[in-house]
């Protein structure tokens, strides 16, 4: 039989929105142990404990502003390949927990997603113009979902809605009469912003008057 001695978590930070790997050793947690799995930042992401039959994960959930308790069979922990994290209440992806290998080809899967979306967009060099991928590129498929349902209506009435990738975000704007949204897509809270939508409304620009 062969016994586990390492996992990965990859978890995203709320801080600066990016994904971070902890990897996690057998030997290391040991019982009643605490460990706190900070992100590159400096954030602390979430704390793992472990108990007599299983490990306590502790991670803050933006969206329903509290912290999530997720319980981890110790024998499970170790021989997983790749499950995903989520937030039970709202299906927001929190991060993944599995074998390094495996959890690498996952982030590389979701970079190859972005790669394609951005080509479709016709956006050239992105690694060096989107600030966070990763967010950004789930906020985009949340967007897909809202718009998917009819969602994302305008003031004029007209349903041609473009959207144009930005630094830090992305703009959602009216092909008809150029109301517009901006989104934000740096950090997780951007994030528990967008899951918090049921819709999104395009607003017409404000003009300034200014007295002659």
């Amino acid at each position: 039989m062969v016994i586990g001695t390492a996992a990965t978590l990859a978890l995203y930070c709320p801080r600066c929105g990016k994904i971070q790997k902890h990897d996690i050793s057998r030997f290391a947690l040991r019982d009643s142990v605490r460990i706190d799995l900070a992100c590159s930042c400096g954030q602390i992401q979430a704390t793992l404990t472990a108990c007599r039959h299983q490990y306590l994960l502790n991670i803050p959930c933006l969206v329903c502003q509290m912290n999530h308790i997720i319980s981890l069979n110790k024998k499970k922990f170790w021989h997983t390949n790749f499950e995903k994290i989520y937030c039970a209440r709202e299906n927001l992806e929190m991060g993944f927990i599995g074998q390094k290998e495996k959890i690498e080809q996952k982030i590389a899967d979701h970079k190859r997603e972005f790669d394609s979306m951005v080509h479709e967009l016709d956006v050239d060099d992105y690694g060096e113009y989107i600030e966070n991928p990763p967010v950004l590129l789930e906020i985009l498929n949340r967007v897909h979902d809202i718009a998917e349902r009819g969602h994302i209506v305008c003031h004029c009435g007209k349903s041609a809605v473009e959207i144009n990738l930005l630094p830090d975000g992305i703009e959602l704007s009216c092909a008809h009469c150029g109301s517009h949204k901006i989104i934000e897509a740096r950090r997780e809270q951007d994030l528990a912003y967008i899951a918090s939508l049921e819709k999104i409304e395009l607003v017409a620009e404000r003009r300034s008057h200014q007295k002659h």
